[in-house]
């Protein structure tokens, strides 16, 4: 699946903050699924992160070290695989966007891991063990995962009461998807002073000052199935 960011922009931690960013030597599924679990998590709501596999961090900078180190191609096939199995380790169910990129003559593995919809998401301390290692709840604590104990797990679980379902990212939607006469009409007939400016504003910018827009800069979705729906054309046929 296509990555909403530049790899080269993430390697050099430009364009989105550090914090969302992680980069891991080599791939060691337990503590990488802990992470996963953190950013789907997204405690304090910045639009999840990305985890980067092959890629040794810089202790000055704290950007990529180049060359990256990389990981052999005949192991990404068995990791893909492996990663199946590992989703079913998440709960509620998860599903993380996977790409692999080739940097610096190598290839590295870019796991991307929006904010889930169905916070908060608890994972198995181990995915890797044959028997069932405990469930525990993950987030971010500036750059580093940490487990969710006490008043933060507290916190957490309040989280799916917060933000109600009308008013989350429509990920069936894309932002293409909205019909601008159908966003004129709506406009026009609630009397909005976007009007006069309407020839002016790409779609985006309409979107935007209507306030129906919702996550991180690069992967910014369309809120909310009701007002969503109402703005959108419907198919052509073929």
């Amino acid at each position: 699946m296509a990555i909403p960011v530049n790899i080269e922009d993430l390697l050099h931690k430009r364009k989105i903050e550090s914090t969302r960013i992680e980069f891991k030597t080599g791939w060691n599924p337990d503590k990488i699924y802990r992470t996963i679990c953190a950013f789907a998590n997204d405690f304090d709501n910045i639009g999840g992160g990305y985890i980067i596999v092959g890629v040794q961090e810089e202790e000055n900078t704290g950007i990529a070290k180049r060359p990256v180190t990389g990981i052999p191609i005949e192991e990404l096939d068995k990791i893909q695989r492996d990663m199946v199995g590992f989703n079913h380790k998440i709960e509620p169910f998860y599903l993380p966007r996977i790409d692999m990129q080739e940097i610096d003559g190598k290839y590295v593995l870019l796991i991307w891991v929006p904010a889930g919809v169905n916070r908060p998401y608890n994972v198995r301390e181990r995915v890797t063990a044959s028997n069932q290692s405990p469930c525990k709840w993950y987030v971010r604590s500036g750059t580093n995962t940490i487990e969710a104990r006490g008043e933060v797990l507290d916190e957490l679980r309040e989280m799916a009461n917060r933000t109600p379902f009308d008013e989350r990212g429509n990920e069936s939607i894309e932002i293409t998807d909205i019909s601008r006469a159908l966003v004129l009409d709506y406009l026009q007939t609630v009397n909005s002073r976007l009007v006069a400016d309407f020839e002016k504003l790409s779609l985006f910018e309409l979107l935007s000052q209507m306030d129906l827009l919702v996550g991180p800069v690069e992967r910014q979705l369309v809120r909310g199935e009701k007002r969503s729906v109402s703005i959108c054309g419907q198919p052509e046929k073929a």
